[in-house]
């Protein structure tokens, strides 16, 4: 599959925002007990504001044409904040050269993220590592993991 991968503009914000919640609400609200769902809401209308700041976040997208398909948005260098896909792009590699993009442009030697529990197969499979068993923060479920990139 042919996609174009590069930095959010201004006028991506709303776009990737909107692709984020959604894939949020398919793949990992449901997951999660009432509380966790609730919390998880929150903090991501909370993060929002955030990752409009390109002095708190480095965002990169995933394009096919004008269809922006998918994002990864990082902060202190090495924290993934935020990785969404549209599902009928899953299993297509998106994220995966989205991590890959994010390495790069960052130079982080170490890639850090909470990943939620939809997205544990994934973070496996390109290389990430559990740093400690799956926690929770009000009722969110997560587990850290990392990916040594200078090894």
């Amino acid at each position: 599959m042919e996609f174009i991968l590069e930095k959010v503009t201004h006028k991506d914000l709303d776009a990737i925002l909107k692709l984020g919640e959604s894939v949020n609400e398919e793949h990992v609200v449901p997951l999660l007990n009432a509380e966790g769902q609730q919390a998880i809401r929150i903090a991501f209308k909370s993060d929002i504001d955030k990752v409009k700041d390109p002095e708190i976040y480095s965002v990169i997208k995933a394009s096919v044409g004008n269809d922006i398909i998918g994002y990864i948005g990082w902060r202190e260098e090495n924290y993934i904040g935020h990785l969404y896909v549209k599902t009928d792009y899953h299993g297509f590699g998106v994220a995966k050269q989205l991590v890959e993009a994010m390495i790069k442009m960052s130079g982080a030697g170490v890639i850090r993220v909470k990943a939620s529990i939809y997205a544990l197969g994934f973070y496996r499979k390109v290389g990430f590592k559990a740093m400690s068993e799956e926690l929770s923060v009000n009722s969110i479920r997560y587990v850290p993991m990392e990916l040594n990139v200078e090894s």
